[in-house]
């Protein structure tokens, strides 16, 4: 008889190699814990390769406030150690500006909000944005502009932060599909894949979109739903500009080559909400929240809704790498258009490329960040809202800080899993 290979043991399996997943391992092996990762695909081969890329403090809810602030520290930590070209991290400052009194009244909230956590933050008026930013075209009312926030690489910088978490000594076991767990006594004692099984006292679920249905398996009913984001990118031009900028009715982030990753404005977003049978599991959390963001999301069916329907069925799909979402080009070349509005001199640039993005959100687009109660060893960091790439190094070093000290050393209780079935969460505007 063949003798049976002894499972590998880990003190924590993370499930997901985004930037949440990344960071989570970095930190955990810096401090010589037995970490292993799993994904269905490549390092970085989902939303964190997919991301605009703003690294920002200004404009958020404000639980993610503290959170996005020492994340920008941690920003610079791992660029000063790892060079620029491993992050491409640039702390030029974003621009929020204004174009009507609607948009000046956000514009002002977020200054509140920056003020109150004593923001490097100030309100320019019209005069000072054009010094600020000569090229800009258009007559605009103010703009809120944070000097130390930022962009970077999304790709680059989860790279290089899994190169390090191996460094440091953790596993990485790509092109693994987790398919269930293992579990006695009241504890998740293992995940399975579909060619092994591996041991661990700790499990982290970071898989972002495929968080919810992984947390099904254990009992577990996160108000998470998946939406499609779609982004362009440029053809080059002479750089002009480091800044980066959340305008109504476009976003940019430049590039250092002189090209520009292009996405939407605070004002009619246009993201996609493709329904799927999932969608309608929670959809009285989410109700108030389309009703309030009437406008930014385009309910419709897609490849996604297709795919929930034949993983109905016996053997189809369910384990099967995720098809490319959809990219919606009529929105990316709307948002092009817009950009070349506010910038003429460089009105001939063209659309280089343009890709979609699958973004896990919650009813209050702020991220779930918990121990769940019940197996009281896995946690979940999951529905980001599409914050996940800014604040990807924070919360991996606060759920390292959680697993090695027992408690974190920033106030997380925002982000429990149980304040939508409380009731103690609050609907805003989309960000």
């Amino acid at each position: 008889m063949a003798k049976t290979a002894t499972p590998k043991t880990y003190e924590v399996a993370i499930i997901g190699a985004g930037i949440a997943g990344c960071s989570t391992a970095y930190y955990l092996a810096r401090q010589s814990v037995r970490v292993a990762v799993f994904d269905r695909g490549p390092v970085a081969g989902e939303q964190s390769s997919r991301a605009w890329g703003f690294i920002r403090k200004q404009g958020r809810h404000p639980a993610e406030i503290p959170l996005a602030a020492e994340a920008s520290v941690l920003w610079d930590e791992i660029t000063d150690e790892f060079g620029f070209d491993s992050t491409q991290r640039v702390k030029s400052g974003i621009l929020m500006p204004a174009k009507t009194a609607e948009d000046e009244e956000l514009v002002e909230t977020s200054y509140r909000d920056a003020q109150t956590h004593r923001l490097a933050s100030e309100i320019l008026d019209a005069k000072a944005l054009k010094e600020k930013l000569p090229e800009l075209a258009g007559s605009w009312r103010c703009a809120l502009f944070t000097r130390d926030d930022g962009h970077g690489d999304p790709k680059l910088s989860t790279h290089t932060v899994a190169r390090a978490a191996k460094a440091a000594g953790a596993e990485f076991f790509n092109d693994e599909v987790i398919i269930d767990f293992t579990t006695t006594r009241g504890r998740v004692t293992g995940v399975r894949t579909l060619r092994n099984t591996y041991q661990c006292a700790k499990v982290v679920v970071a898989s972002g979109i495929g968080s919810r249905r992984l947390l099904a398996k254990l009992g577990y009913n996160l108000p998470v739903q998946n939406i499609r984001s779609s982004v362009g990118l440029t053809t080059a031009t002479t750089p002009f500009t480091q800044i980066a900028m959340w305008a109504p009715t476009t976003a940019y982030r430049p590039r250092p080559d002189g090209s520009f990753i292009i996405g939407n404005g605070y004002r009619n977003a246009g993201t996609d909400y493709d329904l799927t049978l999932q969608a309608f599991t929670n959809l009285r959390y989410f109700l108030p929240a389309l009703k309030q963001n009437q406008g930014l999301l385009r309910i419709g069916l897609g490849r996604d809704t297709i795919r929930s329907l034949t993983d109905l069925l016996p053997g189809k799909g369910k384990h099967s790498p995720l098809s490319e979402p959809a990219t919606n080009i009529a929105k990316v070349k709307q948002n092009l258009a817009e950009f070349r509005v506010m910038f003429p001199h460089i009105s001939g640039l063209t659309l280089a490329d343009s890709w979609a993005g699958r973004i896990d959100t919650t009813p209050d687009l702020i991220p779930v960040i918990d121990l769940l109660h019940g197996y009281e060893n896995v946690y979940a960091l999951c529905g980001f809202s599409g914050h996940g790439f800014a604040l990807g190094p924070v919360v991996g070093k606060q759920m390292s800080k959680w697993i090695v000290d027992g408690a974190p050393s920033l106030d997380l209780s925002k982000f429990k899993s149980s304040r939508f079935t409380d009731g103690d969460y609050e609907i805003i505007k989309a960000a």
